[in-house]
């Protein structure tokens, strides 16, 4: 398998906000003082025709400045290799226009640290570029909890206050 075309899929997993528009309505209008201080988020994707995992937990914190930063812990399985823990740090800006959030990451780094060795191989930092621009429809935004809907993969990515 060609770890080029599974690599962006990983990518998406550990910026959160990295979401699309989805037919999902929100329940409540959007409070966006609600967004701002720290979250925590887990997600989950098992792809089973090449049988990849990919498992993150990533906590985020929103300032009234519209800045961010995150950083988390992403478990990359995939079948014939030793299962990969990368920390991920993140610095971004974002913007929350009606139930639409855009992130700009302006600087995203990768450290493999169960098997270093292996960087050599998939170096993730050649592969990924360093800023990301995203955005994507928040499904739900209460004092306590953020859900959002990834059109990338269909999946929702829940969070709750950290």
């Amino acid at each position: 398998m060609n770890l080029v075309k599974i690599l962006p899929a990983l990518f998406l997993f550990y910026a959160i906000p990295s979401m699309a528009e989805s037919n999902v309505t929100n329940a409540t209008p959007i409070n966006k003082s609600n967004l701002y201080g720290s979250w925590f988020c887990q997600h989950k994707i098992e792809e089973p025709n090449s049988k990849m995992v990919i498992d993150v937990n990533y906590r985020i914190k929103y300032n009234q400045d519209n800045t961010s930063q995150g950083y988390g812990i992403l478990l990359f399985a995939l079948s014939g290799m030793p299962k990969l823990k990368y920390s991920i740090t993140d610095s971004s800006t974002w913007q929350l226009k009606e139930d639409m959030l855009s992130m700009s990451s302006q600087n995203i780094e990768f450290k493999n640290v169960s098997h270093p060795e292996l960087e050599s191989i998939l170096n993730l930092k050649k592969i990924l570029p360093a800023t990301v621009n995203e955005s994507g429809k928040v499904v739900n935004l209460s004092k306590n909890e953020l859900t959002v809907k990834s059109e990338a993969y269909s999946d929702l990515i829940q969070c709750v206050r950290a």
